[in-house]
């Protein structure tokens, strides 16, 4: 299941009371103010929502004592406020591992209107929110008309495609990161080279695409695969589950990389399946001009001039490393094997 984000919207209400003298603080009578006035204060209030809920990352569902089924499925729910036609409303940003029904979002809606009530929006109207004209007073619950609007958030792009067109052929462009992938990766960061958002998994995976490396065609990298180097990944071949391609490696045609690491000068191509073993979850090695146009599987580690033939499958299920470099097969401690090359990202 894949999270999804809904944001419920709630409207917010103010007293502001102005100043008469700044040199003695005197207030003048106070002013109530709906979600039009208050917009004109939203930097100011949404620093003071931060402020109160942790910068921002307050989750009220640490509150929660309802069913269990609201437990497991609702994984966050974290005031804020926003700006929708003019007008500054309260938005609880709620995360789910799965859309909710009709009963669950009722009591959600039940709780998260006694916490604007009773809890935490009582503790937060209690706050002074100073303004260049005096000073605010917030409310996230209203004893009439107060209600919830829910919408589903438009998930938020991990990269998107810029203008810089590879150097050899104007079709790929490279990447941008819009969001934080990974710890080198962050907004801003500019990375591979792709033909369009098919090749590269726009969910907040971990999967990216570094250096000079290209995924085209209708090929893809997902779920915590990455490219690096000047690998290649075209067809209709598929990267997923952190394996790794570097190097001038070349992974092609209907080829699956579901595991290990192939790099150097290797070729993947044809029905090729690079994948881990289901026993020990060890995975491959591919390097050096190994070619596989069968499946590998395991600890298995192919250099040189190895060659797995189409219809082939070598999946070693022990814990000790098969080698095969072309001109004969061997088994090794783990011990006796080189670990793979750090990818250059």
């Amino acid at each position: 299941m894949s999270e999804r984000t809904f944001k419920l919207y709630s409207p917010l209400t103010g007293e502001a009371w102005t100043w008469r003298d700044n040199d003695t603080n005197d207030f003048e009578d106070n002013e109530e103010i709906n979600g039009y006035g208050l917009a004109r204060y939203a930097d100011e209030i949404e620093k003071a929502v931060k402020t109160y809920t942790e910068n921002g990352a307050e989750n009220l569902m640490k509150y929660f004592d309802g069913s269990d089924f609201i437990k497991q499925h609702v994984l966050s729910a974290v005031p804020s406020v926003e700006i929708r036609d003019g007008q500054l409303y309260g938005c609880t940003t709620v995360q789910v591992d799965e859309d909710l029904p009709d009963f669950a979002w009722n009591q959600l809606v039940s709780y998260l209107t006694g916490q604007y009530s009773d809890g935490w929006g009582e503790g937060f109207e209690q706050r002074e929110i100073e303004t260049e004209d005096g000073m605010l007073y917030v409310h996230f619950w209203q004893s009439s008309g107060f209600s919830f609007t829910i919408e589903e958030a438009e998930p938020a792009q991990k990269y998107e495609i810029t203008d810089i067109a590879h150097p050899k052929d104007p079709s790929l462009h490279r990447i941008r990161a819009l969001q934080q992938v990974s710890e080198t990766v962050g907004p801003g960061t500019l990375g591979g080279y792709v033909q369009s958002e098919e090749n590269l998994s726009q969910e907040n995976d971990g999967s990216w695409i570094y250096g000079e490396a290209i995924c085209c065609e209708s090929a893809i990298v997902t779920t915590g695969a990455f490219l690096t180097g000047q690998a290649r990944v075209s067809g209709s071949a598929l990267i997923s589950n952190e394996a790794e391609v570097g190097g001038q490696a070349r992974v092609r045609d209907h080829a699956v990389v579901s595991g290990g690491t192939v790099q150097e000068g290797a070729v993947v191509c044809g029905d090729a399946v690079i994948r881990k073993n289901q026993i020990t979850g060890a995975v491959p090695l591919v390097e050096g001009h190994a070619t596989v146009m069968g499946t590998v599987a395991g600890a298995v580690y192919l250099a040189a001039d190895a060659f797995i033939l189409p219809g082939t499958t070598v999946d070693n299920p022990s814990t000790d490393v098969l080698a095969i470099n072309g001109t004969h097969a061997r088994l090794y401690s783990i011990e006796q094997v080189k670990p793979p090359k750090t990818p250059e990202r």
